[in-house]
């Protein structure tokens, strides 16, 4: 198999103790199990939180391109009929960061979700995938869907690779 993946012992856990209130330890303890697992899992869920703690405010939504970052900073206060973040931070390669207002802030991140949504829209309709969706998420069977992905990795990779080799002869 092309990808594996083996749990293999690289922290050292430390004993903590903490308080959670009732209502939310149900969820809580689920996700906490989930984040502090010791194999690819767990890597994934460390790697996708690590930036919300790279600031000194929340991080109420993160968008990433090729080139650019763009990080909202919450939390987001109603004021009147519009909500505003308390900024963003924006980074484009090769020039650094830059810091925004409320106003500027939530101005940027409306354009960016209607950019997303227009090419998640006209991707899905490019291949005629409008008409595949569920009504309900239909939850994953990792034992089977987790196989089949990394199948489909393969696959791809061995395509890509052999289409690289017959455009470089």
């Amino acid at each position: 198999m092309l990808f594996q993946t083996k749990p293999k012992p690289k922290h050292r856990f430390v004993t903590h103790t903490i308080r959670v209130p009732k209502c939310i330890a149900t969820i809580l303890i689920p996700l906490a199990d989930r984040l502090f697992a010791d194999d690819a899992d767990g890597d994934a869920f460390q790697s996708a939180i690590r930036p919300f703690f790279n600031a000194e405010r929340p991080r109420v939504a993160m968008l990433k391109g090729d080139d650019t970052w763009f990080n909202l900073e919450g939390p987001v206060y109603v004021c009147g009929e519009n909500r505003y973040p308390l900024g963003a931070q924006v980074h484009v390669d090769n020039l650094g960061w830059l810091n925004l207002g409320p106003v500027e802030a939530a101005e940027l991140h409306s354009h960016l979700r209607e950019a997303l949504d227009v090419a998640a829209y006209r991707w899905l309709i490019e291949r005629d995938l409008l008409s595949h969706f569920d009504s309900c998420r239909v939850p994953r069977d990792r034992d089977f869907d987790d196989h089949v992905a990394l199948r489909q990795m393969a696959a791809a990779a061995s395509r890509a690779q052999s289409e690289g080799q017959s455009n470089a002869g």
